[in-house]
């Protein structure tokens, strides 16, 4: 057999050397429905021919043609011109991975793809303020002007996407990065090979969606206990299988030990897992696990052995203090010696010195960071980071890269570049993994600016069913979303089948074709399913894909029993400003104290709506309560939205200042970005149409302007929009940028 095989790969690697000389490309190996593309720069081909055509080999085993590319380019634009030339013949490219040294793409004037990341552009470094992304390569009907090549790194291309191109990410294909951090200590060359061989040897394997972990690190969604036990009845539907044994389904949280990362490691080296997701605060070298007040269950008091809770505060609070100096240092100090009544020698230059060596180690228990990631065996066939920069492959070593990368058995991971939003509804179909989908195409559906698959993005697992047909039904599934994304007819029959996955499947699918009476649909599943995955996305395309009948949906959601529900309908109340909302929000500040994201959300919504209305309802809802003092929390609650009024009031006031530090204007609007107050649009629009008033303030202004999606005012906003626009006498700078606010607003 293993002459056959050499012989095998001799015939290939000729076939690769006839058609190298004239296009460097080796041709899928059979006729197929659908194929995928391996981008390779040729140093890397060379050392890992062998198995790169035995990831090739097992991919087409698998009814998925594969065509590899081997090149050295000078630049994104010629190997975006060549993908799009393969893209466009056939059979359909499904999708696409870059292996080694593929050029790096850092992203401007596109942060409305993004869930978070809101840094201004011009007062930040380039490289601060740029997003790295791949959508440059995967979504082709973008449109990009170029701008730099990086000073450090000449593999890191700058681009900001044009003011007529498309303002939001839909992807072609699904895409991911095979490349190993630099800084492992080991050959890119042997990483890649090593890597490569477990990945042939997870597609021979036979692995069902059965054994799920998750993981909730400190701070994370306000350290919210409904918030993560009603992700697990979420899950529940999504992966079905891993619930029917005990070690099925785990649910960790960082309270279940003050140096949790440990058990993690445990559990994360543990045979047999298949998915193991981590929600957590991150950066693109650390994994945020305990935050830096850890509370340890058991007593230690000095005893040898033990460390308890006044040992940790102890330590805690004399790494807070060494990480300040000056005026801050002593403010802290005196803060908290008054808050914890310490004595007067605690934070004493001999008592500084004397432990820190003791305080380091402590700090050293309490997150992930890469040194401990590389001494580990990760058996996860996927994970998925949650997180803010652990997906951050333009850097030299990053936290996916390590977790497939250091050996074990995880095959792909996915994480994100820039900051992300805890808000966001990150398991959005991920029980298509469940179904037997490839994770790429899970990844195309939900994907934005930020987040990138990490490996490979062809790697599926399989259902438990004994059901003759259950293969022929994986194929079928993924068939169909290659090549009938846009046929609302077959996803209209999957939404009649009792799986709640191809439900919320079907529902997303039908908003690239919605058929007559999508937004009625959509509104009867938010408000008759019983599965809250269903709901959920339902709300996601009234939202996302509609805009119908917001203000309903959002009363919907915010009496919905699914927290996660509940938190976006509080979030986009908010961001839409019907005054019918302000009930609801109301009774959410002043009666679900047990989900304080939920809590938060609407705090930071209520603001956005009249000052009177709400005081008014504050008034009603305490009085007619079980309250114990309702005239103290009903005065309490008034004078925080009192203060918060006069707080946009004042930066209402800035902006309209023309005397004023253009700065200070400028930081004051973009502040809106964030919190669409409705009720300062007409104000807002004045500022706009003032020929007279500085351009940069104005176009600002214009592309705040653009994230008022979902306003009640977005009428009138449109309108304003499109006559400054007309305006001969409009700056040209400013007339570019209302043009591209007019297409996010969807005009």
């Amino acid at each position: 057999m293993k002459k056959i095989k050499t012989i095998g790969m001799v015939y290939l690697l000729a076939t690769f050397f006839t058609l190298t000389a004239a296009g460097r490309f080796i041709p899928e190996n059979g006729r197929f429905e659908t194929r995928f593309l391996i981008v390779i720069d040729t140093e890397s081909f060379e050392e890992v021919s062998k198995e790169v055509l035995a990831y090739k080999t097992v991919l087409e085993e698998e009814g998925l043609g594969v065509v590899v590319m081997i090149g050295n380019w000078d630049n994104p634009e010629t190997l975006r011109e060549e993908i799009r030339q393969i893209y466009r013949r056939k059979p359909v490219m499904e999708g696409a991975v870059f292996i080694g040294d593929i050029p790096v793409v850092r992203l401007r004037n596109f942060q409305h793809a993004t869930t978070a990341f809101k840094m201004n552009e011009k007062e930040f470094p380039i490289e601060e303020s740029s997003v790295t992304s791949d959508r440059f390569y995967d979504d082709l009907d973008l449109e990009f002007r170029f701008l730099s090549v990086d000073e450090k790194n000449p593999r890191h291309f700058y681009y900001e996407l044009t003011e007529r191109s498309p303002q939001v990410v839909e992807s072609e294909f699904y895409s991911a990065r095979m490349l190993p951090p630099s800084d492992m200590g080991e050959g890119a060359h042997e990483q890649l090979g090593k890597y490569l061989r477990k990945v042939v040897e997870a597609h021979r394997e036979v692995n069902h969606a059965d054994r799920i972990r998750f993981f909730n690190g400190h701070g994370y969604n306000s350290d919210c206990l409904t918030a993560w036990h009603n992700q697990q009845f979420a899950i529940r539907e999504q992966f079905p299988d891993a619930f029917r044994t005990a070690d099925g389904n785990a649910f960790y949280n960082f309270r279940q030990d003050p140096f949790m990362k440990y058990r993690l490691y445990e559990r994360l080296q543990a045979p047999g897992t298949d998915l193991f997701v981590f929600h957590e605060h991150g950066a693109f070298d650390t994994q945020y696990i305990n935050g830096p007040y850890p509370a340890p269950n058991q007593l230690g008091m000095g005893r040898e052995g033990a460390t308890g809770p006044l040992e940790i505060l102890s330590a805690s609070l004399r790494n807070s203090y060494r990480r300040y100096s000056g005026k801050r240092r002593e403010a802290f100090g005196k803060k908290v010696m008054n808050d914890y009544a310490l004595m007067s020698g605690f934070f004493a230059p001999e008592r500084l010195d004397s432990t820190r060596v003791s305080d380091s180690l402590l700090a050293a228990g309490i997150n992930m960071v890469l040194a401990d990631i590389g001494t580990l065996h990760p058996q996860p066939r996927i994970t998925i980071f949650d997180a803010c920069y652990n997906g951050s492959f333009h850097q030299p070593g990053y936290v996916a890269g390590y977790h497939i990368f250091v050996g074990g058995k995880t095959v792909v991971t996915q994480g994100n570049t820039v900051n992300v939003l805890q808000d966001k509804w990150s398991m959005e179909l991920i029980g298509m993994l469940a179904e037997g989908v490839r994770i790429g195409f899970w990844q195309k559906e939900i994907q934005t600016l930020e987040s990138h698959l990490i490996g490979d993005p062809t790697y599926r697992l399989l259902p438990v069913t004994n059901e003759d047909d259950a293969i022929n039904r994986v194929r079928l599934l993924n068939r169909d979303l290659a090549l009938n994304r846009h046929k609302s007819g077959v996803w209209q029959d999957y939404l009649q089948s009792e799986n709640p996955n191809l439900q919320s499947l079907a529902l997303k699918m039908l908003s690239h074709r919605p058929p007559k009476g999508y937004p009625e649909l959509l509104l009867r599943y938010l408000r008759e399913s019983p599965y809250y995955s269903v709901r959920m996305q339902a709300l996601q395309r009234i939202l996302y894909s509609t805009g119908s009948y917001l203000a309903e949906a959002l009363l919907l959601a915010l009496d919905d029993s699914y927290e996660l529900i509940r938190r976006n309908g509080a979030r986009f109340a908010g961001y839409h400003g019907d005054d019918r909302l302000i009930a609801p929000l109301v009774e959410t500040v002043l009666f679900s104290d047990e989900s304080q994201r939920v809590q938060y959300a609407a705090q930071g919504s209520l603001p956005m709506f009249s000052l009177e209305k709400i005081r008014e309802e504050i008034g009603r809802q305490t009085a007619g309560s079980n309250l114990t003092k309702p005239d103290e929390v009903a005065g309490k609650m008034t004078a925080y939205f009192e203060g918060q009024a006069k707080r946009y009031d004042r930066s209402l006031a800035v902006m309209q200042d023309k005397g004023a530090d253009p700065k200070e204007r400028i930081s004051a609007i973009r502040f809106l970005r964030n919190y669409n107050n409705h009720r300062q649009v007409p104000s807002l629009l004045t500022i706009l149409k003032d020929q007279g008033d500085e351009t940069e303030v104005r176009v600002v202004l214009a592309e705040a302007l653009g994230w008022f999606r979902w306003s009640v005012q977005k009428e009138t906003i449109v309108q304003a929009l499109k006559e400054v626009g007309k305006n001969r006498a409009t700056p040209q700078e400013l007339r570019d940028e209302i043009e591209q606010s007019l297409v996010r607003l969807r005009f």
